[in-house]
């Protein structure tokens, strides 16, 4: 487990790439994908038992997560008051990378990002089950992550300014496949 200060990140939750490998195997995730639905432990479905564990050890009620991938208005915080789950922390993920698009945000790109953006959100439109509601329901800010919406972990636990960060890490879907949305 990740180690900051006697807390440890939950091996599912762990980035490899802080060099401690897991006996446990390490969380397979989407994120354009209800955890519930697609996260796999295993090559097996995520089960309640792993959903129910605490995400850190000993358990933080509130924990940040933060990320270069982030816009400064995106503020993905997990709050539990009896120890932040797993769960806790995959459905903050979840809808926060779901939540729509703002204007100003919109607005606050390029144009080269405005343009791959909506080749993202036309592609999630048709490789959904129902292309106009999809369309209807507007940009999401996971068409802004391009492709890089698979799970990498989370590392870097730090206690700063009276609060838990930690560092989400997401790497590229290199099957650019665009699931239903």
């Amino acid at each position: 487990m990740m180690q900051h200060h006697n807390y440890l990140i939950n091996p599912l939750l762990a980035s490899p790439s802080t060099g401690n490998w897991h006996s446990l195997a390490f969380l397979q995730w989407d994120i354009r994908r209800p955890p519930r639905r697609a996260a796999r432990v295993s090559g097996g479905a995520i089960s309640n038992s792993h959903l129910s564990q605490p995400g850190i050890a000993p358990a933080v009620t509130s924990l940040r997560i933060i990320s270069d991938l982030l816009y400064e208005s995106w503020v993905l915080a997990a709050h539990n008051p009896t120890g932040v789950t797993v769960e806790d922390i995959l459905t903050v993920i979840h809808e926060q990378f779901h939540a729509p698009l703002t204007i100003p945000e919109w607005e606050c790109m390029s144009q080269r990002e405005r343009t791959r953006t909506e080749e993202v959100f036309y592609a999630r439109c048709s490789a959904s089950r129902n292309f106009g509601r999809t369309r209807n329901g507007g940009v999401r800010r996971v068409d802004c992550l391009l492709n890089t919406t698979t799970f990498a972990g989370l590392s870097s636990l730090v206690f700063r300014n009276n609060r838990w960060e930690i560092v989400l890490t997401l790497s590229r879907d290199f099957s650019a496949r665009h699931r239903d949305a």
